[in-house]
């Protein structure tokens, strides 16, 4: 159903509109003049007009001008039928040129009018959809190009690592090599490859993941093998930024788990917590045996994420607004790829909270593999 504005000083004649289009099931709207057609339409939206030429006060062709004038400022298309008894070139050419669509003259025919306002209907919505089209291809433009930005600042980052790393072993080894330097350089430099080739590998299992093709390879594992390396790896710049790491690893943390595809959920869940701490804060890490599955809890005390934002965190490229902080942040592709991840083994990852950790990711994963129990 259509609402239409129909325009026309003559009471008669929108009785007879009436009668005409009453069928057709459209919502009419009758004013008697330009300057309350101009109105109504600022009121409302319309999806067309039928409008007489002879008015009072200000004549159709300038109401015609006005009314397309204005819908070319949204951005919309809103056809115009104008009905007149003039039936010569000039006011056709007058029509035209204020953007008129159709031409009816008096006496209406009733099958005319029907067939013209179901083309223009038509052509309206073609529009609409076309424009909606549009809007969203810029709209995905946009995000392409901010996730794309996004993903090679991702990637930046290890490797600008990586190189000034490098950089400052040359230096060493060329003028005074002190060892201890030697070996932190080398050692940020192999934490910073590592990194990038994690994100690589998050991409790439992400496409995967997204068109059902990502194999996991699983195996009975205890988590605290998995774990336990990861922490330890980071404790020399978890030390440096003074963060305190508790780490609690329940014995017999087993389950059926992709150890590579398990072992990035934590780094990136682990990195996270990292980044957001502030300096002096404290990170907690607790892997226990539950009746289904096993839980790996990750917790720290740096901003906590409302609830309204604790499901866009796992989105692709969602965007989170801190609470403590006051910033909003996009969460790229880590987190997204840390639930797929955790689905493929047929887990779930959430966030909480308590009065300790206003931000804890929880990973639960089954202890059991097509109905069989890992003991």
């Amino acid at each position: 159903m259509a609402r239409i504005l129909l325009v026309d000083d003559e009471p008669m004649n929108l009785e007879l509109l009436h009668a005409h289009l009453g069928e057709l099931g459209h919502e009419m709207v009758d004013v008697s003049s330009g300057e309350a057609a101009l109105e109504r339409a600022h009121e409302a939206d319309f999806d067309l007009v039928l409008l007489d030429v002879m008015l009072p006060g200000i004549d159709g062709f300038e109401t015609a001008s006005r009314l397309k004038r204005r819908a070319a400022e949204r951005g919309e298309f809103l056809p115009i039928i104008m009905v007149t008894a003039l039936n010569d070139t000039e006011s056709r050419r007058r029509g035209l040129k204020v953007g008129a669509d159709e031409f009816l003259s008096k006496p209406i025919d009733a099958v005319e009018v029907h067939l013209r306002i179901a083309n223009l209907i038509a052509l309206r919505q073609d529009r609409l959809a076309l424009q909606q089209r549009n809007d969203r291809l810029i709209e995905l433009q946009a995000f392409k190009d901010e996730m794309a930005a996004l993903i090679i600042h991702d990637l930046r980052t290890p490797a600008s690592v990586v190189l000034a790393n490098l950089h400052y072993a040359i230096d060493l080894v060329k003028t005074s090599p002190d060892p201890a330097q030697l070996n932190e350089a080398l050692d940020d430099a192999r934490d910073g490859c590592r990194r990038l080739i994690r994100l690589l590998a998050n991409l790439l299992d992400v496409a995967r993941a997204e068109d059902n093709r990502l194999v996991t390879n699983r195996e009975p594992l205890d988590l605290s093998m998995i774990i336990a390396p990861l922490v330890q790896s980071r404790m020399a710049t978890a030390q440096a930024r003074q963060l305190k790491i508790d780490m609690r690893l329940q014995p017999g943390c087993v389950a059926p788990i992709d150890a590579d595809l398990v072992g990035r959920i934590v780094e990136n869940v682990l990195d996270n917590a990292m980044r957001y701490t502030p300096r002096g804060g404290s990170i907690t890490l607790v892997a226990s045996r539950e009746p289904a599955d096993v839980e790996v809890r990750i917790g720290n005390t740096g901003p906590s994420i409302p609830p309204e934002s604790r499901s866009a965190i796992f989105e692709k490229y969602g965007q989170v607004k801190f609470t403590d902080a006051g910033t909003q942040v996009n969460s790229g592709l880590g987190l997204y790829f840390c639930r797929l991840a955790v689905e493929a083994h047929g887990g779930k990852i959430w966030i909480e909270a308590d009065a300790e950790m206003p931000t804890i990711f929880v990973m639960s994963l089954p202890t059991s593999e097509n109905g069989l129990s890992i003991q």
